[in-house]
């Protein structure tokens, strides 16, 4: 069985399958993806970077970035290119002119639980820079959040499932890595940076089952595996894998005459 949807109903299903070794479970789920910015001169391209992760479809897609992690250092700079471009972000309908960036949720119920989940997070702690609002009343159109979540009492690792982006400030890359990896998720993973070494160090140390340098979290390729670990999936990447979960395999050993004999262990005729 393939399955691509909400951790819930991928650990049910897993339950549901415990007792039936016979059958395979593809599981493809959610994501509370970081995105970190360190050592990069280009903040523009950073916080564009920034922008297609976290609110590319109003933020559904199972890889959008929920959490950004930035170097201290850089907080004030890019949170300026940030906020600078969510001021210049078209929302409406698919066939506006001109043309949207982004459309609405999925409903009005989606929209009424992410205002609430932001004002949630407001109680725990964060701080927020940029309230949602809803542009069109009855509508489930819902304009992006951002909320620092640096000195929160509680960080609740879930999937908000649209337009809001939780940020974090981090004196060291080691602290920045530990944040992103402070998940029970472990989908999709993007470093902004101009040093391939923190690359390398990052690539190494992320738990992430797509991992992506200088490129949004989302965005990947149906021509390269497709999938996560944790609470994202259970090791059976999608896409490019995918065919090889409707096959088995069976492994033959062939030879076109039979020949044979015993070299040991027989007496004598």
């Amino acid at each position: 069985m393939l399955f691509t949807g909400s951790a819930n109903t991928g650990i049910a299903l897993n339950r549901q399958f415990a007792t039936r070794p016979e059958k395979i479970l593809a599981l493809e789920m959610g994501g509370n993806n970081p995105i970190v910015v360190w050592d990069t001169p280009d903040l523009y391209s950073a916080a564009v970077l920034v922008i297609q992760s976290a609110f590319t479809t109003a933020g559904q897609r199972c890889t959008a970035a929920r959490r950004l992690i930035v170097d201290q250092n850089l907080y004030d700079p890019l949170m300026e290119e940030v906020n600078k471009l969510i001021g210049r972000l078209i929302i409406g309908e698919p066939h506006a002119d001109p043309a949207p960036f982004m459309g609405p949720v999925i409903d009005n119920d989606a929209a009424d639980l992410l205002t609430e989940s932001f004002l949630a997070l407001s109680t725990m702690g964060g701080r927020p820079l940029k309230h949602m609002e809803r542009p069109i009343e009855g509508r489930p159109f819902i304009t992006p959040g951002l909320i620092d979540m640096t000195q929160a009492n509680d960080k609740p690792d879930v999937e908000l499932f649209g337009p809001v982006l939780q940020i974090y400030r981090k004196a060291t890359f080691e602290e920045a890595i530990a944040e992103a990896n402070d998940t029970r998720y472990g989908l999709s993973a993007s470093l902004v940076s101009q040093n391939p070494r923190l690359y390398d160090q990052f690539w190494a140390n992320i738990r992430a089952g797509i991992v992506n340098w200088n490129r949004p979290t989302n965005g990947a390729s149906s021509s390269a595996p497709f999938g996560g670990v944790g609470w994202s999936g259970n090791h059976r990447p999608s896409a490019y894998y995918a065919a090889d979960y409707c096959a088995y395999p069976v492994v033959s050993s062939e030879s076109e005459q039979a020949r044979a004999a015993i070299g040991l262990g027989l007496r004598d005729a």
